[in-house]
């Protein structure tokens, strides 16, 4: 009995963890726009925080400030990009 129970927690696990039903589209914006280098700061620092952001350039970042510091980016939405 303990090893149904145990199987059925890790298959609905699996089922919960898929990427697809989580993903978002990156948000719409011109191109030329979408990458502003003087963003970038190789000096800056970002917490290891994983909130996901899904940039302009269909690039998921482990959060907003590693999108502007490290990739320059100007346009995100909260999540991670669909692939």
């Amino acid at each position: 009995m303990r090893l149904l129970f145990f199987s059925l927690a890790i298959c609905l696990f699996i089922i919960s963890c898929n990427k697809e039903d989580t993903c978002v589209n990156p948000p719409i914006t011109n191109n030329l726009y979408c990458i502003d280098t003087t963003l970038i700061d190789s000096t800056a620092m970002c917490i290891a925080l994983w909130e996901p952001v899904c940039g302009c350039n269909d690039v998921t970042y482990s959060n907003s400030c590693v999108a502007t510091i490290t990739g320059g980016v100007t346009s995100y939405v909260e999540g991670e990009c669909c692939e």
